[in-house]
């Protein structure tokens, strides 16, 4: 089916309703954060919204992102240098679309390569480092799309601005897949088949194994097979399955529940023999390289001690995968993520996607809108 192309209909400038205070004008970011230069967190989001008129939706969301920018006041600013955020209330940048198609149709679709006709333009062109697009549809469901400069927030923290975005515009009542040469992939895991992979791992003595566990266990073998397949020689090639690690909710001292920044690392593990990508095996190994990372890096996500084991203990695991003969596989999960609750008065969210990736080989574990319980969604992207 060929979804029809959105006609952008405005982009503006959304300033904070209340200036930024002197003492808070320069926002210098970390040495984690810096790792994160040049790249965005970029997501999609789909509301049904069977309540409000869409010729209303615009006017509110600008209201309320003006009110959301005073408390996340450095996504208003600019960059002053690869360390320095000047924050001058410049403002973030809105683009309103509108699109003559049924959302429900469009969503049928997904493996299409449709869902950056959803997405604003590329934000280093505005220079801005928060780009949102609201598209409505024909049918009055909304998409919103939101490229945010990693730099400044991860996951967790774009998660936290959408969703105090969405309590500030809910509380005032507004009355309102890849191009080039990437594939984007969906498939969907049904509850009773991941308690039956936890079983399997289970019984292999892998005590509690998690979801993105075994689902990402599960993933990681089937492709480095696939892959081992496909070469000239038929052997298995060296891979590397690197699992990204949400630290918010792990570090000591704990963090308020609303902090914004990047608090993400990652684990690696690189496999080149066939015994290595069983799957009790790959499981065990992902189960011990997390509670590895929350034992040796959680506990001291703070000071020059830190800074030293994240760069001295992966450098050498870094560099040793950093080639073109290491197949390398990155997974990352948003499951219970808060975007979930995030209500702008029209419902909770039907949908909900990365977007704008462009490397191959990454592996989104989502969960659907019924609920976390019920099945797990994973977004692949692989080369053509």
């Amino acid at each position: 089916m060929e979804i029809m192309k959105p006609e952008i209909i405005s982009t503006e400038t959304i300033k904070p309703s209340s200036p930024t205070p002197h003492c808070q004008r320069i926002y210098k970011v970390s040495v984690i954060d810096k790792l994160s230069r040049g790249f965005d967190v970029a997501i999609i989001i789909f509301y049904q919204n069977k309540k409000v008129n869409n010729s209303s939706v615009s006017s509110g969301l600008k209201k309320s992102l003006s009110e959301t920018l005073t408390r996340y006041y450095p996504l208003a600013g600019r960059l002053k240098d690869g360390a320095t955020v000047e924050c001058n209330d410049e403002g973030a940048y809105f683009t309103e679309a509108r699109v003559d198609s049924q959302l429900q149709e469009f969503l049928k679709h997904l493996d299409d390569p449709d869902l950056n006709l959803f997405m604003p333009y590329e934000r280093q062109e505005s220079g801005s480092l928060l780009h949102l697009q609201i598209t409505p549809f024909s049918c009055g469901g909304i998409a919103i799309g939101l490229r945010m400069c990693h730099m400044l927030a991860d996951i967790a923290g774009a998660s936290a601005f959408i969703s105090d975005w969405a309590t500030i515009s809910a509380v005032k009542e507004v009355s309102v897949s890849v191009s080039g040469n990437l594939v984007r992939k969906k498939f969907i895991f049904d509850s009773t088949k991941v308690d039956e992979l936890k079983r399997k791992a289970t019984q292999s003595r892998v005590e509690n194994p998690t979801r993105v566990q075994v689902v990402a266990a599960l993933i990681y073998r089937c492709a480095v097979s696939a892959a081992s397949k496909l070469s000239s020689s038929g052997s298995l090639k060296p891979s590397v399955l690197t699992q990204v690690v949400n630290l918010w909710k792990r570090v000591i001292p704990p963090l308020p529940e609303k902090s914004f920044g990047n608090i993400v690392w990652v684990y690696n593990i690189p496999t080149a023999q066939e015994s290595e990508i069983e799957f009790p095996a790959l499981v065990g190994q992902l189960k011990a390289g997390l509670s590895h990372l929350y034992d040796n890096i959680g506990k001291k996500f703070t000071g020059e001690e830190l800074i030293q084991l994240l760069f001295m203990k992966e450098a050498k695991t870094l560099s040793n995968n950093n080639n073109h003969h290491v197949n390398k596989y990155t997974f990352t999960s948003w499951c219970r993520s808060s975007l979930y609750q995030a209500d702008f008065g029209w419902g909770n969210l039907i949908w909900l996607s990365p977007a704008g990736i462009a490397t191959k080989n990454v592996i989104c574990l989502n969960d659907t809108r019924e609920g976390v319980e019920l099945k797990h969604l994973l977004l692949l992207n692989n080369k053509r």
